[in-house]
């Protein structure tokens, strides 16, 4: 049983999304808007899964603090948001707080 666990590790790495959104996850017309899920999208740096740059979207996200987003394996440290994301936000009323990037309720 032990070479079952071999090579597994609890902590989670801290990778970079670069060139990121915000998207919700697939939800019917009755889901309260607090258990929407949510997703990013970006180009990742120094994640031992994907070449740099390759484009992903991660796993729910769980929770936030400032730049830091951690979903359910990996911690993500957030740069500079998709330029057209960004537009998208504007455009819609919402702000992006470099310091906060992502609130969560």
């Amino acid at each position: 049983m032990d070479s079952y666990w071999e090579g597994y590790s609890d902590q989670k790495p801290t990778v970079i999304l670069q060139n990121w959104s915000m998207t919700m996850g697939k939800v019917d017309p009755y889901t309260a808007p607090e258990l929407i899920p949510s997703y990013l999208c970006g180009e990742v740096y120094g994640h031992s899964n994907f070449e740099d740059g390759e484009r992903i979207t991660t796993s729910r996200v769980i929770d936030s603090s400032g730049s830091m987003v951690e979903t359910k394996n990996t911690f993500y440290d957030l740069k500079e948001p998709d330029v057209s994301y960004g537009l998208w936000c504007e455009e819609h009323g919402y702000s992006l707080d470099p310091s906060s990037f992502i609130k969560m309720k």
